[in-house]
């Protein structure tokens, strides 16, 4: 079972949880560029999804008024297809409609966007190069 915390503070253990996972990820899976992958720390929500202790998905949430931009959701290879990354983001939308927000968006890796698409985001524009990889801003009306 995914349990899964939150923290605005980068000193707490479950921010490192979420940059070794991203490490894991963009960075050594994806060749990210580390100083690329850790623009922009300071400020976002981090969520981090656990299975027995273990960090196994995460994603960060910039708050920009009535809009959330979901930015780096990221699951473990070992732990992927078992719905731990749907379950980031249904805590992403639940926290958001508590505060009110209508809208959420993302920009969605291209080989990501039916993953995206069953959760009910939509594509908005053209493709466009983030970090050299196809991507698309999708977006979701709460």
């Amino acid at each position: 079972m995914l349990k899964i915390k939150k923290t605005v503070n980068l000193d707490q253990e479950l921010y490192k949880d979420a940059v070794s996972i991203r490490e894991q990820v963009f960075v050594s899976e994806q060749g990210i560029p580390i100083e690329l992958e850790m623009q922009g720390e300071n400020g976002p929500c981090y969520y981090v999804g656990y299975v027995n202790d273990v960090p196994v998905a995460t994603a960060r949430v910039v708050l920009d008024g009535q809009q959330w931009i979901i930015q780096r959701m990221a699951v473990l290879p070992d732990w992927r297809n078992r719905h731990f990354g749907s379950k980031i983001i249904e805590a992403i939308e639940h926290d958001a409609k508590e505060n009110h927000v209508n809208k959420i968006t993302l920009h969605a890796q291209d080989n990501a966007e039916k993953f995206y698409q069953k959760l009910g985001y939509k594509i908005q524009g053209e493709s466009f190069n983030e970090v050299e990889i196809p991507h698309h801003v999708m977006t979701k009306e709460l």
